[in-house]
């Protein structure tokens, strides 16, 4: 389940506020493949985080060999920025190659 948009959220979809979100710019994102993923059962997946580390956001994941987008010049910590069915979120860079 994704998170409600709050007021600041909804004003920026509008176009309520000025600038240039270079972060969540589509654009800015580029394809690469996932890989490593230990399956233990059907289940496991390289999971998108809310931070890095962080918190899972559940129903968002990808297997080995799926093709994964995640930012060509931007992570924290280490951490890929991706995206997929808009969410946005880290990954671990050692499942993405």
């Amino acid at each position: 389940m994704m998170d409600k948009m709050n007021e600041k959220d909804l004003k920026n979809v509008a176009g309520g506020q000025g600038g240039y979100d270079r972060i969540h710019d589509l654009s800015c994102f580029i394809q690469r493949t996932v890989c490593n993923v230990i399956h233990y059962d059907d289940t496991a997946c390289l999971t998108l985080r809310k931070t890095p580390n962080g918190l899972i956001i559940p129903n968002v994941g990808w297997q080995n060999g799926d093709t994964i987008l995640v930012h060509g010049s931007y992570s924290e910590d280490g951490w890929l920025f991706a995206y997929k069915n808009g969410v946005f979120g880290y990954v671990n860079p050692n499942n993405v190659r």
